[in-house]
């Protein structure tokens, strides 16, 4: 049940890390692309839809296996000790 929760957990968070990561992007890339209306032309301005969306995929994707990598690499040194409310006491 420990190792279930701790890798849920890790996985949860590598979520929200990517969201974060994929609205700083944004805001960066949403800037350069639309902020010059030089730039009308390009291929980042006609597909912007589609280049969000595998962009936005790839990072919430990645993040979730990274969280999860890192719950089940971590879990042995630090989620197997006794914890609090006598989880891995015998």
């Amino acid at each position: 049940m420990k190792k279930l929760l701790y890798i849920t957990a890790l996985g949860f968070l590598g979520l929200l890390v990517s969201t974060l990561l994929h609205g700083v992007i944004e805001l960066v890339a949403l800037d350069l692309i639309f902020g010059n209306t030089a730039n009308a032309e390009s291929f980042w301005w006609r597909e912007w839809a589609l280049v969000h969306r595998v962009g936005g995929g790839a990072l919430w994707i990645g993040g979730l296996l990274a969280g999860l990598y890192a719950g089940f690499h971590w879990f042995d040194t630090y989620g197997s000790k006794p914890g609090a409310f006598g989880w891995g006491r015998k």
